[in-house]
């Protein structure tokens, strides 16, 4: 069993829900699955409102259902020559009139209040599966494709909303209508009726029963379909650029074609099956008011019919099949529903990360020490083979290494965003495990290799980490990053938007923020994974001075390609392949003229043929 716990906050308060599949994360999407998310995802104002609607329903549906037995008393009345009695009949018309005036004025009350308590519930689910996805473990989102997530979170609010609509505005309704005719046709109609009656709702629930599989099966097909496509799309917008840098837009316009192709070919299978479906059930209709128009006009000829059991007995042919014809057609809704809610709710079947809540940090410099550390990306990509170092309290630690060599993966493994397959590591002597995750990367600021900003402000993006942070403390983290003067430059200043991603700034401008991101953060450690990659010479030695002094009371790894950016480290270690080739300081690293000194060597010939 796999448990996903999401909260969210409604009212200041705070609330959650739980799903839990019971089926692995693969399996089949269940209706019952879904109506048990769906009452999880509703707050108690929600569900009093639910029930609020399922009353004016049942109110609305006998009062439809009660309405042609009023009108056929009314013609009874004025056909059997006792119009005189004009109270009673005016009576009669107005209560008839009224039920039918109620009857809608209640159904508009109901829209109002089912559209307050959907659009509730899809706001939970949503932020549910929005916190859920931010929960889960960095193997999934390796995986993931953005534009299917996107697509799978407004199919399924979709889906949602279908189903939400056919079960409360058609089965409860379609229900109700059913046993008040059934009442009423048992006391006044002849037994003739209730069996064409009987007989077409038999013939309804046969061609349903044996299209509401295919449907669904084709209902699925044709949304994985179109989730695929949109996922396709998105992936061409995200690289644009590329695109346009290798002429490439007619192969990957190619390729959303194709994708939109498919999507268009099961989706027309699906209408296909719904338009057969559709003629059958027309076919059915037909029959059923056919049958009773002829044999309510032969009971009228013979006398054991008044005029107004004919009147009744044809309103009831009308309205009774519509509701029929509607619950199968609720039937395919639901299918069709269920098939767009089974991605999302296969998402909330996704494991969470796994977080442990006890030992706390003290404060000051953090020790890390790995032991022993293995990963693989894979059966064939072994990462890190049995990788033990450290790094005290306070000290730099430099991490160097060819591409492919493992270097970003110790970041992700450190910070927990993967888990090793053997081996420990420790934080001041604490295995990580048994810190909780918040607690982990609260001491922990890293300045990743691709910086990705929100399309926020820049104070946004800065105070990230530190969403407390005073105008004066994000001004300071960015002049330690060489940025104060930048910033200053653009149009608004600190209010400057930055575009989706951060476009709308340099990688170097990008790179400085993520750095003055994690000075404000103020860590027991930092973590610099290619932090100046970005930058040119001149700019990089002076924030590395300004790091140095900025790091002086915290531990301080740093990863590079560029050795000039490890030079004053206390000790470096070199891997190669997964595993540590060589370990010291920079002298003694190029006195050794092995893997460092290469590199080394290697840099310093570009820089003089640059």
């Amino acid at each position: 069993m796999q448990i996903g716990c999401v909260a969210f906050r409604e009212n200041g308060k705070s609330s959650a829900f739980v799903l839990q599949a019971m089926q692995p994360p693969h399996s089949t999407v269940g209706l019952r699955e879904i109506l048990r998310m769906l009452w999880k995802a509703a707050t108690p104002s929600v569900r009093c409102r639910l029930a609020n609607v399922l009353v004016l329903v049942i109110a609305a549906a006998m009062l439809t259902a009660i309405g042609p037995a009023v009108l056929r008393v009314i013609v009874n009345t004025l056909i059997g020559g006792r119009a005189k009695q004009s109270v009673s009949v005016s009576l009669l018309l107005v209560f008839y009139v009224g039920s039918l005036w109620l009857a809608r004025t209640i159904n508009e009350i109901r829209e109002l209040s089912f559209a307050r308590a959907r659009q509730r519930i899809l706001r939970n689910l949503s932020e549910g599966l929005f916190a859920h996805l931010m929960h889960l473990p960095l193997r999934f989102h390796l995986d993931r494709k953005t534009g299917a997530v996107t697509e799978t979170l407004d199919s399924g609010l979709a889906g949602l909303r279908s189903i939400l609509h056919h079960l409360v505005f058609t089965y409860i309704p379609v229900l109700v209508e059913l046993g008040t005719v059934l009442v009423v046709l048992l006391r006044v109609v002849a037994p003739g009726f209730l069996f064409l009656l009987f007989g077409a709702v038999a013939a309804y629930s046969i061609a349903f029963g044996c299209s509401v599989q295919p449907l669904n099966r084709s209902a699925r097909r044709a949304m994985a379909a179109r989730i695929d496509a949109a996922a396709v799309m998105t992936d061409g917008l995200l690289n644009y650029e590329t695109v346009k840098y290798f002429c490439a837009e007619t192969l990957v316009q190619r390729r959303v074609s194709s994708a939109l192709s498919h999507a268009e070919s099961e989706s027309l299978g699906f209408c296909m099956r719904s338009a057969l479906n559709g003629v059958v059930t027309s076919a059915i209709f037909a029959a059923f008011v056919g049958g009773t128009i002829f044999y309510a006009s032969d009971e009228v000829r013979r006398g054991r019919m008044t005029l107004g059991d004919f009147v009744l007995v044809n309103t009831y042919a009308l309205q009774v099949v519509r509701p029929i014809e509607m619950m199968g057609y609720a039937n395919q809704g639901l299918s069709s529903g269920v098939a767009m809610l089974d991605r999302l709710v296969r998402l909330f079947r996704e494991a969470t990360e796994k977080s442990q809540s006890g030992q706390h940090l003290g404060s000051g410099p953090g020790t890390v020490e790995f032991e022993g550390i293995s990963l693989s990306y894979g059966c064939h990509r072994q990462v890190l083979r049995s990788v033990s170092f450290g790094v005290a309290g306070g000290k730099v630690l430099g991490i160097v290494g060819r591409s492919g060599s493992g270097k970003s993966t110790i970041v992700r493994l450190l910070m927990r965003l993967l888990e090793p397959e053997s081996g420990a590591i420790l934080l001041d002597g604490i295995p990580i495990q048994l810190l909780s995750l918040r607690e982990l990367r609260r001491v922990i600021a890293v300045v990743p290799q691709e910086t990705m900003l929100f399309d926020e402000t820049v104070r946004y993006n800065i105070s990230l980490g530190c969403a407390e942070a005073t105008l004066e403390q994000i001004q300071e983290a960015a002049g330690v990053a060489q940025l104060h003067d930048v910033i200053m430059n653009l149009p608004s200043r600190y209010d400057t938007v930055v575009g989706e991603r951060g476009m709308k700034l340099s990688g170097g401008e990008r790179q400085r923020i993520s750095i003055a991101r994690a000075v404000l953060k103020s860590p027991k450690i930092y973590v610099f994974d290619e932090a100046t990659s970005s930058l040119d010479s001149r700019t990089e030695g002076e924030i590395l001075r300004s790091l140095r002094a900025v790091a002086l009371t915290s531990t301080t790894i740093v990863i590079a390609h560029r050795l000039s950016a490890v030079e004053y480290a206390d000790e470096i270690v070199v891997l190669e392949n997964g595993d540590i080739a060589e370990r010291g300081t920079h002298g003694g690293l190029l006195r050794r003229n092995g893997i460092y000194a290469e590199l080394w060597n290697a840099q310093g010939n570009r820089r003089v043929i640059g």
